[in-house]
């Protein structure tokens, strides 16, 4: 069933470089400058002098051969050691690891990522997998989340704890070079679908092929579109389930608008989007959506992480940046259309966890996602938890214990909750 917890927005747990929209590297509650919601790598880290690129120590790890040698999607291209982190259980082991994906045209390419490994025996069949989707961190190379270690992976030593490998993988053109497809839903479909079997390359016979996907914000449309495409793309893989907190289920629906600076990151993360569905679909020029002022703030977008695009995009009017009736471009319209998650039925069962306070992705939005699309249209069987008086930011935290719950049942076979066989989706109010 449907259930509003009723919570106070509480602080996030977790400490974070930067906090900025849609996201999550590292879960941390907003500031003044940058909206809640999210958090992403540390720019300065990642991302120097004006460079894109992965710089520094790491800089070789991230660079894969050239020419790179043809491998299955999956494969293993390079693997180091990492500090596993504080309060993970013993004998954990964490690695930082370069993998094959499939190119957007079809062909090979780098990507990066992270893999926590529980310690001791694993169990018959192999330890399940966990393949987390992180959210929006930027477009450039050095934006990558595992440049940070395991810190961004939300509630990592429960699921460790619980006998889960943990992947998590960056999505392609993030660490490895390349264009990242921000918000294109498919390409993140298969990037944490190939996370999960770069897991399995890692470790051999120690992996299952049980897999739960689980993100949150642009990681929540990527594991909707994971579960929507494993069968045909991924058929050696278990998917047994699929976890959605706060997805994007349409980009259009979330952009700026009125003559204030938007209070929660749209104009940051629609100059993303726009940057990127630009370069993937060559369907429209950016000239056709962005004003000049627009157009000089893309080297920004190209070069920094979440942070810096904010401070800029996210500091004046949409108007600044935005022609006037940007959003009705048919090109634009078609790419929205394209990356809408409901598209195609899932057969594993489906959580959604929504906070009704959300201020980025509204309540109302996700509530009719589920209850037109995914149940009326293509009867996917979904669990729908909303989190009453709960935003964006805060979301994730406070429902985690119950999100790793759900997570554990699918590898056991538990029955599910089915919010679509109730009326109003079972929604009822606790006190």
């Amino acid at each position: 069933m449907v259930t509003y917890r009723s919570r106070l927005p509480a602080p996030s747990k977790r400490t974070a470089v930067v906090t900025v929209l849609l996201a999550a590297a590292l879960w941390a509650a907003g500031s003044p400058a940058t909206p809640a919601g999210a958090s992403t790598v540390s720019t300065t880290a990642a991302v120097a002098g004006g460079s894109a690129s992965v710089t520094g120590a790491l800089a070789s790890f991230y660079r894969p051969p050239s020419p790179l040698p043809y491998a299955p999607s999956g494969s293993i291209i390079r693997s180091q050691q990492i500090p596993a982190g504080a309060g993970l259980p013993a004998g954990t082991r964490a690695y930082r690891v370069l993998f094959h994906t499939t190119s957007d045209s079809g062909g090979d390419l780098a990507e990066s990522g992270m893999v926590v490994v529980p310690g001791g025996t694993p169990p018959t069949g192999g330890f399940p997998i966990v393949s987390w989707a992180h959210g929006t961190t930027g477009v450039a190379s050095g934006c990558a989340p595992s440049l940070e270690g395991t810190a961004g992976v939300p509630d990592l030593s429960a699921l460790v704890a619980a006998r889960d490998i943990v992947v998590a993988a960056d999505y392609r053109g993030l660490g490895a070079p390349g264009l990242h497809p921000y918000l294109v839903g498919e390409s993140e479909a298969e990037d944490v679908l190939d996370g999960a079997r770069a897991a399995r390359s890692l470790v051999g016979s120690s992996a299952s092929n049980a897999v739960v996907v689980t993100g949150y914000s642009q990681g929540g449309q990527a594991a909707l579109f994971a579960g929507e495409i494993a069968q045909s793309y991924a058929p050696e893989l278990f998917v047994a389930g699929v976890a959605a907190v706060a997805p994007v289920t349409s980009v259009l629906d979330l952009a700026p608008s009125g003559d204030l600076p938007p209070p929660s990151g749209q104009s940051a993360f629609t100059a993303m989007v726009l940057f990127a569905w630009a370069r993937h679909y060559r369907s429209f020029g950016l000239g056709s959506v962005l004003t000049p002022a627009g157009l000089a703030g893309l080297s920004t977008v190209s070069t920094s992480c979440v942070d810096g695009v904010a401070s800029l995009f996210d500091a004046v009017a949409p108007s600044r940046f935005f022609l006037p009736g940007w959003e009705r471009d048919p090109a634009v319209q078609a790419a929205n259309q394209a990356n809408r998650p409901g598209g195609s039925p899932t057969s594993a069962p489906i959580l959604i966890v929504q906070g009704t306070a959300d201020e980025v992705v509204p309540y109302d939005q996700t509530t009719n996602f589920v209850g037109k699309r995914l149940c009326r249209n293509q009867y996917d069987t979904v669990d729908y938890v909303a989190e009453h008086g709960v935003g964006h930011s805060q979301v994730l935290d406070l429902s985690t214990a119950m999100i790793n719950s759900w997570i554990h049942a699918r590898f056991t076979g538990s029955a599910v909750v089915d919010s679509c066989t109730r009326p109003g989706l079972g929604i009822t109010r606790v006190s």
